[in-house]
């Protein structure tokens, strides 16, 4: 499953793509073209009430972006796939490569370096990903969205 998150959502899309989904952002006016693909189209999420007519949208009513993802869980429910978890770049939306633990010991904390072994890095803005605390936290979210 893909979204495309208008300007409004920005932190819904960093949540949607930690959780392993394609998530576009920003959009601003949006061509149909951009959101359909043939085999995989994507879902417009919006907190505008007044939207082009696509029939793939869905209107976010809440601000707080654990209450977004609630009204969306039904929806994303079956596809969070745990395997997927944190494996996009929160800022580019592209797929994490692993790279080699020492290949990155000058661009990580010390304590971090000798603390974690699985390192990925983003193959377009090179930021450097490790599973730190916020992986536990995100193993809550996953928990509350598939229950």
């Amino acid at each position: 499953m893909r979204f495309a998150c208008d300007v409004m959502l920005g932190k819904l899309a960093k949540y949607l793509r930690i959780l392993g989904f394609d998530a576009t952002y920003p959009l601003g006016d949006v061509a149909l073209s951009d959101l359909y693909d043939q085999k995989d189209p994507r879902v417009f999420l919006t907190r505008r009430r007044k939207t082009f007519a696509y029939e793939r949208t869905v209107h976010i009513r809440l601000e707080n972006v654990h209450e977004q993802l609630k009204e969306l869980k039904e929806l994303i429910k079956p596809f969070v796939d745990p395997d997927k978890v944190l494996s996009r770049c929160i800022n580019c939306n592209v797929l994490l490569a692993d790279v080699e633990k020492q290949t990155i010991e000058h661009r990580v904390p010390e304590f971090v370096f000798h603390t974690y072994n699985v390192f990925k890095v983003c193959p377009s803005c090179d930021r450097v990903y490790w599973a730190g605390t916020h992986a536990n936290h995100m193993s809550q979210l996953i928990e509350e969205i598939t229950s």
